[in-house]
């Protein structure tokens, strides 16, 4: 879906594998699922990514709808989006995140 909207896309399975494509190549926006394996979260994710490589606009998926991811992705000013996906609803949040910073087309996401 990301690749028909003209997004380039990169995946990681993990953070190390993350942290390679951020090294390999520009990225404009993160995409994550908010529980991980190992009991990451992708807000941790996010952080520790941040924190090497400086932060990008970071959309963190779930299905979970319980308080406490919503709290914890809010806390971290993150946006949430819950599973399963919208379209139309992915595609409004993606623009506007990237609205946000300016980001020219056409953007890579990971």
């Amino acid at each position: 879906m990301l690749d028909g909207w003209g997004y380039g896309v990169a995946t990681a399975r993990d953070g190390k594998e993350a942290a390679m494509v951020l090294e390999a190549a520009p990225v404009s926006l993160w995409l994550f699922d908010y529980h991980l394996d190992d009991g990451d979260t992708g807000v941790a994710l996010a952080g520790r990514l941040a924190d090497r490589h400086g932060a990008r606009p970071t959309l963190i998926l779930s299905a979970d709808r319980g308080g406490t991811v919503r709290r914890a992705v809010h806390e971290a000013g993150l946006s949430l989006i819950a599973k399963p996906l919208k379209p139309l609803a992915l595609k409004s949040v993606l623009d506007r995140l990237l609205a946000a910073v300016g980001t020219g087309a056409p953007p890579r996401a990971f």
